[in-house]
């Protein structure tokens, strides 16, 4: 929607000071997205599309927006990637273990 300019968005970004990076935001939410699906770099997908929408929430809360839609798709991207990879959300390492040699 970003990059074919919807009225909706337009307005919105017009009323945060930022249409001239609506076409560049949406260049990016593009390619964090393939990344996020490409299973080699979904952990880097998935924390750049947590920064993305978590930048999103925070531009629409300080404008005074409503800010649930980049909140739902930031549920639905964190719940995708729990169900894919429920590692990202393990706190646990792995130990190595160190043998000393003499």
């Amino acid at each position: 929607m970003k990059l074919t300019a919807q009225p909706q968005l337009v307005e919105v970004f017009s009323r945060s000071g930022m249409l001239p990076y609506m076409k560049a935001l949406g260049i990016a939410e593009l390619f964090f997205v393939s990344l996020f699906l490409w299973p080699r770099s979904l952990r880097i997908g998935f924390f750049l599309l947590t920064a993305y929408f978590g930048g999103a929430m925070a531009v629409e809360l300080s404008q005074h927006f409503f800010f649930i839609m980049p909140a739902v798709i930031l549920t639905l991207v964190w719940l995708g990637a729990w169900l894919r990879d429920g590692s990202l959300f393990s706190t646990a390492q792995k130990q190595h273990k160190i043998i000393a040699t003499e």
